[in-house]
């Protein structure tokens, strides 16, 4: 019997949520704006690039927020969880991964995103999302892994497990020169985002937080 939930795990469910929806739909609704914009051979910073169309809306109304939600949905996941240190590794990785859009808010990428000679801006944005692409797949495992103690979620193991593998996919392919980078980090996104709105939604679920 489900408990009703209480008012920090619906918290929970709507960070999580609505970080997904904003970082899909202002992908959608700038790349639609952007003339010539490709989603299959295009990084999605190319839309917060110095200079695009978009480049405001995307950085403020896009990464700002989504990396700030995401961060909120980490704390909130690690308060309502049972605790183990799989699960703080992997909410550690996943609050690395938020870090990776604040870090895309306030140091947009050079235009076209693929400069011969990167400025520090440019520098400073490749890392910030690196860090959280790299860990992707191993701190979806450890989600997973952690998930099998939980009760009454047997989904979340098996979609730990296989949006850790498609993380893994998305990043092995990830290459500025491939022309399909666009559709590898989108892969890798819906990868972490999807896992992330599943949890919070089986937070909401399953019982209130302490």
């Amino acid at each position: 019997m489900m408990t009703t939930p209480s008012a920090h795990a619906r918290l929970a469910a709507a960070t999580s949520l609505l970080s997904v929806a904003i970082v899909f739909l202002m992908a959608f609704a700038a790349g639609a704006a952007t003339p010539q914009y490709s989603h299959v051979s295009q990084f999605i910073s190319e839309l917060g690039a110095r200079g695009a169309a978009w480049e405001w809306r995307v950085r403020l109304l896009g990464f700002l927020p989504a990396g700030v939600l995401l961060m909120a949905f980490c704390g909130l996941a690690y308060r309502a969880l049972p605790r183990s240190p799989g699960l703080t590794f992997a909410l550690s990785g996943l609050a690395l991964y938020a870090a990776g859009y604040l870090v895309a808010a306030g140091f947009p990428c050079d235009p076209g995103c693929r400069p011969p000679q990167p400025s520090g801006s440019q520098v400073i944005h490749n890392l910030g999302g690196l860090v959280g692409y790299v860990l992707a797949p191993a701190f979806l495992l450890a989600f997973a892994r952690a998930a099998r103690s939980w009760p009454g979620a047997g989904h979340l193991v098996v979609a730990g497990y296989g949006a850790s593998a498609l993380a893994l996919i998305g990043l092995l392919t990830l290459s500025p020169d491939s022309p399909v980078v666009g559709l590898s980090q989108r892969l890798l996104e819906a990868s972490v985002l999807g896992w992330a709105a599943l949890c919070g939604v089986y937070i909401a679920r399953s019982r209130p937080i302490a």
